[in-house]
C-alpha cells in the first residue's frame, strides 16, 4: 500500500501527520510526503513541465524543506518508510498527478475549513483533488472546522 500525504506550512499538517502515522503504521504501508509550492514561470510566464526542488533549494523554499525533513523524520522514526517531494505546481493538479506518477493507493491531506466567497475567488484545494481523484481521497478537517 502506497499513501500519499500532502502537508503544508499550516496547523492541519500536524493532524494530517498524525493520521498517516495511525494508517500508515496499522497497514505497513510505504509514505510519497508531499509539499506543493507556488508555480514558477517558465517561457511565456507559465510554468510548463515538472519542478521538482532539489538542492540547492532555493532560500525562499527552505522552510517548506524543513518541514518536509522534520515530519519525514516523525514517520521513520514510528518505523514508516517514507520518501518526501518538494514540488512546484498547481496544488490540486500536482497533487493528483504525483499520486498517480507514485502509484498512491490513499491520500491523505487537510481542508483548512475556509469559507465560500475564499473558495469561489481562490478555489480549493481538497476540492480540485476530490474532483479529479482516482483512487480514495481521505480529507481532514481542520480544528473546529464545522
Amino acid at each position: 500500500m502506497k499513501i500519499l500525504a500532502a502537508v503544508d506550512r499550516s496547523e492541519i499538517s500536524r493532524t494530517v501527520l498524525d493520521m498517516t502515522i495511525r494508517i500508515a503504521g496499522g497497514i505497513g504501508a510505504e509514505v510519497l510526503l508531499i509539499n506543493v509550492a507556488p508555480r514558477a514561470s517558465d517561457a511565456l510566464g507559465q510554468q510548463i513541465k515538472r519542478k521538482v526542488i532539489s538542492d540547492p533549494v532555493p532560500e525562499e523554499l527552505l522552510d517548506r524543506r524543513e518541514l518536509l525533513d522534520t515530519h519525514a523524520a516523525e514517520l521513520t522514526a514510528a518505523g514508516i518508510d517514507c520518501e518526501t517531494l518538494l514540488i512546484r505546481g498547481n496544488a490540486g493538479r500536482t497533487l493528483l498527478r504525483e499520486a498517480e506518477r507514485w502509484g498512491a493507493n490513499l491520500i491523505i491531506m487537510g481542508s483548512h475549513g475556509r469559507g465560500a466567497l475564499y473558495k469561489k475567488v481562490m478555489g480549493s484545494v481538497s476540492e480540485a483533488v476530490l474532483q479529479g481523484r482516482q483512487f480514495p481521497v481521505l480529507v481532514v478537517p481542520a480544528p473546529g472546522a464545522a
